[in-house]
């Protein structure tokens, strides 16, 4: 191995991807510009949705309102439900939009209610409507407020202390802070996307310095020179490694501006703030743990491009790759972290997810980590040797 080959061979293909705005554009503008709005503008948008959806107000149809004239007032004086006139049959107004939601009282829910027996009623709501399932927790509220006079009043008719039926008074204190909630919010988004931006963030460079350079048939001029094969493999795959950790380094300054900048401090609104402090801590360890993940998927883009044709053809390689991170990443949400054992560490794309996960919960476990580092490390060196393996063998370099 020559160190001054190797040196030339990286020095040579960076320069390329300098000069190729389709790498700079995915490795550096996207990273800054849109997908830190992706990963923090989903979870606000979301909570800006229902924020407006508590403050308006949704319509409500009501079958036999003469039945419960109590009912009907607490219905009147509600701030959140709008009275509206029934058109056509419950079902209809619902799912034609005519009102948000039907209510029915049965036509012997006065008389129940007069006897102390259960009174009888139909909600009619639209599980697909956000707006109608809003109106239904808005219902239940108003029924519950209905509930407990009715009980007020037979327990007055009886004299008895209303304390009789509550034996237990309940107080419910939230120990987490608010970094700890949003912590959670951002390990369910984060991570998935994190490790997608890092497999894609040097394809591109991966594919141009492989299969770019038998399209441009520039590889053989580099194949018949002093350097040996592994030299190629080893300045190609630190150049492809340089752009992913450019990308991934980029991800986490612009992660940390949006979380300490607008996004941090209220933008929107107070209830839409993330109150997170993405500390220089925090950005380190993220950015050392998805620079495994970079080795790793590094040797594997320029093995798997290697063995293309085409770009188009290395396109088609390269997406089963794509999918494994996504599917390595998505199945960390059928896993809670506190329950995680360190076997599911072994299992790579996943355990960089878990660890992600718990760096942002601030719940390192080292074992984990070391494992992680472990098993990342021997899976880049098998693609490693794999990609060197390619390039000794123009059989299968330049296969036909």
């Amino acid at each position: 191995m020559s160190l001054k080959h190797i040196h030339t061979v990286f020095r040579k293909e960076i320069l390329d991807t300098v000069r190729d705005r389709r790498t700079l554009l995915a490795s550096v503008l996207i990273p800054v510009m849109l997908m830190p709005a992706m990963i923090l503008g989903i979870p606000l948008l979301f909570a800006g949705t229902e924020v407006r959806l508590e403050e308006q107000r949704q319509t409500i149809a009501i079958i036999n309102p003469a039945e419960s004239p109590e009912l009907l007032d607490l219905l009147i004086a509600s701030d959140s439900l709008i009275l509206v006139e029934l058109v056509g049959g419950p079902v209809d107004t619902v799912r034609n939009g005519n009102a948000s939601i039907v209510l029915e009282l049965d036509d012997q829910f006065g008389e129940s209610l007069s006897r102390e027996k259960p009174g009888n009623l139909t909600i009619y709501f639209d599980a697909s409507s956000r707006r109608s399932t809003t109106a239904y927790s808005k219902l239940q509220v108003v029924l519950g407020q209905f509930n407990r006079m009715i009980i007020n009043e037979r327990l007055e008719v009886r004299e008895i202390d209303l304390d009789v039926i509550r034996p237990l008074e309940l107080f419910a204190l939230n120990v987490a802070t608010e970094e700890e909630v949003s912590g959670l919010v951002l390990s369910l988004i984060l991570p998935p996307i994190l490790a997608m931006l890092v497999a894609t963030g040097g394809m591109n460079a991966a594919m141009d310095m492989t299969v770019g350079e038998k399209e441009r048939h520039t590889l053989e001029a580099l194949l018949v020179t002093s350097a040996k094969r592994w030299d190629l493999v080893a300045g190609k795959f630190l150049a492809v490694l340089a752009v992913t950790l450019l990308t991934t380094l980029v991800l986490i300054l612009s992660l940390g501006f949006w979380i300490q900048g607008p996004l941090g401090s209220g933008f929107g609104s107070p209830e839409q703030s993330l109150s997170l402090s993405f500390s220089f801590q925090t950005s380190l360890i993220i950015f050392g743990v998805l620079s495994l993940l970079a080795v790793m998927l590094s040797g594997l883009s320029m093995a798997v491009s290697t063995l293309a044709k085409s770009y188009r053809e290395a396109g088609n390689y390269v997406a089963p790759v794509i999918f494994l991170v996504l599917a390595g990443s998505f199945a960390a949400f059928g896993i809670s972290i506190e329950d995680a054992s360190l076997n599911l560490f072994a299992i790579p794309i996943l355990n960089i997810t878990l660890i992600v996960e718990e760096v942002l919960l601030n719940t390192l476990d080292f074992s984990h980590l070391l494992l992680t580092m472990g098993v990342t490390a021997v899976l880049s060196l098998i693609t490693l040797y794999f990609a060197a393996w390619v390039f000794k063998r123009e059989g299968v370099l330049f296969r036909t």
